[in-house]
């Protein structure tokens, strides 16, 4: 079975500075093993879009959409994304660890 994965410019973008701080800080293998990461999981997801955990934000944007870790040992990262009814529409790519509510309440869709 054959399922969508469309990506918002705002979470390509996330994907590239996400390959570059890897590829500085790291290694470009690392780099280019996270990327693979993330399309092994948006697969993953594109079959099960509802396995991802939904967000608990208050903003009415936002509602709907789920969040679900990259797989391979980049699991601090997470990708956001709104369940397609075959696949997904990946909205975000966001390290963990940052201030989530900080960034929906700025410019999340950016």
């Amino acid at each position: 079975m054959r399922s969508r994965v469309l990506k918002r410019e705002a979470a390509k973008r996330d994907l590239t500075a996400q390959w570059v701080w890897y590829a500085e800080n790291a290694s470009v293998e690392v780099a280019d093993r996270f990327l693979s990461a993330v399309e092994s999981t948006l697969r993953t997801l594109g079959l099960h879009p509802e396995i991802g955990a939904r967000t608990t934000l208050r903003r009415k944007e936002v509602q709907g959409i789920r969040h679900f870790p990259v797989a391979g040992g980049f699991e601090r990262i997470l990708l956001f994304y709104l369940p397609l009814r075959d696949g997904v529409d990946l909205v975000r790519v966001v390290h963990g660890g940052r201030n989530l509510e900080k960034l929906f309440a700025d410019d999340f869709f950016g």
